[in-house]
């Protein structure tokens, strides 16, 4: 009889434990707090395994944190095998195979869920895309560059997220930007407010960073750029005045200090996000939502006038943006490299890293390229500084040997640019009523006869991507209904290599 009225006031104490846990989770959830939902949503699932709301959950929180996405994954697949599910599981199952590098499973995820009839509909216009981006990382992924990645230690580094690092072309200091709990408030969404701090190179290493007397304990300060002798930053601050604005930040006794408001020639009624300062002052390219660009977030330059004053912004053109968002741009010392992070272009997903080349003749930036995998990932990276040599760049990335969620490495990179082409475009009918489905292409080398692989456009908007090296390919494009139709195509290497080749093909029905 005891034994039994213990086993009644055990099930009693963990339907209680159970409901509180149900309750606080809930809680964190709807605020945004994903952090602290993880936790309550984890044991909860722990209790009741079969509990799909829970499994769902438990996913959309480790696809809203940096460190376990792919830990999203079982629980995704347990979501979808009930005979009865929530469509958007689809999606996030896309998502999370996605970040794991298994992207012929995220294709097929994403496919399956574009073929429901339900379904968020924002996540349905997203869908597709990310089969774009699945289709450039599956790419990408076979000439990786050589580089090493160097975590900058526990000094720099903690258990929360550390981002935004920049230095000087010598690198004789670094500014970063951290949401790490060092008395500011926490924020909504469970962060603490973020911070900027500064760390001396001494003897080849950083010293313990301190945080600098601009920080405020309840508003994010974010480090979005510097100047490449490192005597002038640029800071993003959201005030009660303003959607968000950009400070310079100057030096009054060897300190960052000093700082005011950019001109209101950058400084728009909208939102500037991240700016770089050319090497003689004469001009500042910055990212910003004003209406007229070609997305949602373009690179804009403002050039400083005679008489001191900055010009109007001047859009870099479409060579640069792209109907997707362009950010965090980082100007070489010389100026004719422009760094930045798109998530156009060949991203692999989110974020990804790019460099554009002045062109004297047409005075613009133009030929962007990829930095490529592992540099970009299919997460979000968002910036990169290099230093003066080029040898050597700081990033932010969550990484197996991290100390926890975002930290600052410094890469080294090894080889010479790698020669590869990215060949993009569409297959196309000349019937317009009849799209092109079921589509293969092989490409096989025309010299040695070698196949360099099959490809599958993207059967949605048949959108294909394709990377070789240099050299004389042939191209059989195959669709259901369709005539077959070969193309030579030639990749060029040396003075006449071309990053970016764009070339759409079209069908003819069989009769």
């Amino acid at each position: 009889m005891t034994r039994i009225f213990s086993l009644i006031v055990l099930l009693l104490l963990a339907g209680s434990v159970a409901a509180q846990n149900k309750k606080q989770a809930n809680k964190y959830f709807l605020a945004g707090n994903f952090e602290l939902a993880l936790d309550e949503y984890a044991a909860l699932a722990e209790i009741q395994p079969e509990n799909l709301l829970f499994q769902y959950r438990l996913a959309v929180c480790y696809l809203n944190t940096n460190i376990s996405k792919t830990k999203a994954i079982p629980c995704l697949e347990k979501v979808i095998s009930a005979k009865k599910f929530d469509a958007n599981a689809l999606f996030l199952l896309g998502r999370a195979y996605h970040f794991n590098m298994e992207f012929d499973n995220a294709i097929a995820a994403y496919n399956r869920f574009l073929e429901t009839k339900d379904g968020n509909a924002e996540n349905k216009k997203e869908a597709g895309r990310q089969i774009d981006y699945c289709q450039n990382a599956k790419e990408l992924v076979k000439f990786p560059i050589e580089v090493e990645f160097e975590n900058l230690g526990q000094g720099i580094n903690s258990a929360y997220q550390e981002y935004l690092p920049f230095v000087p072309v010598n690198e004789s200091f670094l500014l970063f930007t951290t949401r790490r709990n060092d008395g500011s408030n926490v924020r909504p969404n469970g962060l603490f407010y973020s911070n900027i701090y500064y760390s001396k190179s001494e003897n080849g290493k950083f010293t313990r960073p301190v945080p600098l007397e601009i920080n405020t304990p309840d508003q994010d300060e974010n480090l979005v750029g510097l100047s490449n002798n490192g005597e002038v930053a640029v800071f993003y601050r959201e005030t009660p005045e303003s959607i968000g604005d950009l400070f310079f930040l100057s030096k009054k006794d060897g300190k960052f200090s000093v700082f005011n408001r950019i001109d209101p020639k950058v400084n728009t009624s909208y939102t500037e996000i991240a700016a770089t300062i050319s090497a003689d002052s004469s001009s500042i390219i910055f990212a910003s939502n004003m209406p007229g660009g070609f997305g949602g977030i373009d690179l804009y330059i403002c050039r400083r006038l005679p008489n001191g004053k900055w010009s109007d912004p001047q859009n870099l053109g479409p060579s640069v943006n792209t109907i997707y968002d362009e950010d965090f741009p980082s100007i070489s010392p010389d100026g004719k490299t422009l760094y930045f992070s798109s998530k156009g272009h060949t991203s692999m997903g989110g974020y990804d890293l790019f460099y554009a080349t002045y062109n004297e003749e047409k005075n613009r930036f133009m030929q962007v390229r990829s930095m490529g995998y592992p540099l970009n990932t299919p997460g979000d990276d968002m910036n990169l500084r290099i230093s003066e040599n080029g040898k050597y760049g700081y990033i932010a990335a969550v990484r197996p040997e991290g100390f926890g969620d975002l930290d600052i490495y410094r890469v080294n990179f090894k080889d010479a640019e790698s020669q590869f082409t990215v060949i993009k475009g569409y297959i196309k009918s000349t019937d317009s009523t009849a799209r092109p489905e079921a589509v293969f292409i092989t490409v096989s080398n025309k010299t040695t006869g070698e196949i360099m692989g099959e490809y599958q456009p993207n059967q949605r908007n048949g959108r294909y991507v394709i990377i070789l090296p240099p050299g004389n390919y042939s191209l059989m494009i195959e669709a259901e209904g369709f005539s077959g139709r070969m193309e030579d195509l030639e990749v060029y290497g040396m003075e006449s290599y071309q990053f970016e080749v764009l070339r759409d093909f079209i069908l003819t029905p069989e009769k």
